[in-house]
């Protein structure tokens, strides 16, 4: 049974924010304690309790007792178990807001536009491996370029469909899907749809459910069968 539009909007909603306090674990080596973490993400304490409670049950973050040699009860500080593992790239978020909002402002459909650049970057990529006819090497091929990308995919069972589920860990510019998440992550299922295909994969990138979960968004894949269009 699938669900009203409203209620995948709130779960897609709350997923969003609760890779928000993921993502400000990520990039803390010592952890946070729950205030720090909502005053980084503006979300509410008990909100961020709730989200962590999750976390940890899913075990992408754990707890330890933080002593600062203070008087009082010590704090607990949580940690993310997953690194953020581009943080280095994180420098270039402020180009990729401007060339996000420029594709917005310019295109009657930002989104398709998106895709096709995605595509031709993933066609670039792809130039430098040669053609990967079978199909769990293709999804090998592509999970090793979306990590060097730094989005830390992990190929899960697959859903309801039959389809192969990557789940993208990470997100290198989580701050402008934020606000241009069309574009944003069209870019990415792009990149997918010209990486497989480079790669003559018997694969395709049917489609990228953005904030699937706490655990990142989702991309789901096809082995066999035409590739999708547009």
């Amino acid at each position: 049974m699938r669900q009203s539009p409203a209620r995948a909007s709130a779960d897609r909603a709350r997923a969003a924010s609760r890779l928000r306090v993921l993502e400000v674990l990520r990039t803390s080596a010592s952890g946070c304690h729950v205030q720090q973490i909502a005053e980084r993400t503006s979300l509410h304490p008990n909100t961020v309790r709730f989200h962590l409670e999750r976390l940890e049950n899913e075990g992408l973050v754990s707890r330890h007792v933080r002593r600062s040699g203070d008087p009082g009860r010590p704090r607990l500080a949580y940690v993310a178990t997953v690194p953020d593992v581009a943080a280095g790239r994180r420098h270039f978020g402020q180009l990729a807001e401007v060339l996000a909002r420029l594709v917005s402002r310019t295109n009657e459909d930002p989104a398709a536009v998106a895709v096709e650049a995605g595509r031709a970057w993933g066609l670039s990529r792809s130039e430098l491996s040669g053609p990967t006819p079978d199909g769990a090497a293709a999804i090998a091929e592509l999970t090793a370029t979306l990590d060097e990308l730094g989005f830390a995919p992990e190929v899960r069972a697959a859903d309801d469909e039959g389809h192969a589920v990557v789940v993208q860990r990470h997100c290198p510019f989580l701050e402008v899907a934020e606000s241009h998440q069309d574009v944003v992550c069209s870019v990415h299922l792009g990149l997918m749809r010209g990486t497989l295909e480079g790669l003559s994969a018997p694969v395709s990138a049917r489609r990228l459910v953005p904030f699937a979960t706490s655990a990142g968004c989702e991309a789901h894949l096809v082995v066999g069968g035409a590739p999708p269009a547009g």
